[in-house]
């Protein structure tokens, strides 16, 4: 006999599925990162191909999050958990989306040589998103505020490595204009997963405190 699972337990199971879409997003920043250094077209697919795997991730959440309001009418923490895991599955779906875009920036210049210094920073910008992603996700799981507010700091390293991009680099050096224009737009993105990150952790202070970071 099939016994009606209780509200607790629905929302149980809708916070283990984000955590499940938090571990398949780090999966999916980190294999972007191999692709960049490796220049790997082939894998760089694959990653433009698994985020049907993200995409999907969303919509059950998000059908089961509306559900949820719709029909148990949660309270306090309660609404607050239901509201925070639906927007952070937005934000990992959208670094889903940027690992789509660098794939296909890394398929449009594979077989290029790219300076190693360069290749050097946007690793470094790599590694310091997952991290900061890694840490947003662990903040969440513990709702802890001090984790979470150490996230801009951290941001402020990746934006400035970005910044070179934006005003540092001799871009005459580049042996191509097109190299020189994909490499900034990776830049960009990968910064733009590691702002994520911080939105994340803005979402863990409201569901902690109830009230957005200022």
């Amino acid at each position: 006999m099939n016994v009606r699972k209780t509200f607790h337990q629905n929302l149980e199971d809708l916070y283990l599925e984000l955590l499940k879409m938090a571990g398949a997003t780090v999966e999916d920043v980190e294999k972007t990162r191999k692709a960049f250094d490796e220049l790997d077209a082939e894998t760089a697919q694959e990653i433009i191909e698994f985020d049907d795997v993200l995409d999907d991730f969303t919509i059950r959440i998000e059908e089961n999050g509306i559900e949820l309001l719709a029909t148990q009418a949660p309270v306090a923490i309660d609404l607050r958990n239901i509201i925070v895991i639906m927007r952070i599955t937005q934000h990992l779906e959208r670094v889903g989306d940027l690992c789509v875009n660098i794939s296909k920036a890394i398929k449009s210049i594979s077989g290029k040589r790219i300076l190693p210094y360069v290749k050097e920073d946007l690793s470094e910008m790599f590694s310091r998103s997952e991290r900061m992603l890694l840490r947003a996700i662990e903040a969440f799981k513990k709702r802890d505020i001090s984790m979470a507010e150490g996230l801009t700091t951290m941001d402020d390293a990746v934006d400035r490595i970005n910044r070179k991009f934006l005003t540092g680099y001799d871009r005459e050096s580049e042996e191509e204009i097109e190299l020189a224009i994909r490499v900034v737009m990776i830049s960009r993105f990968i910064e733009r997963i590691a702002d994520h990150a911080v939105d994340i952790g803005e979402q863990v202070q409201y569901l902690v405190t109830g009230k957005f970071a200022d």
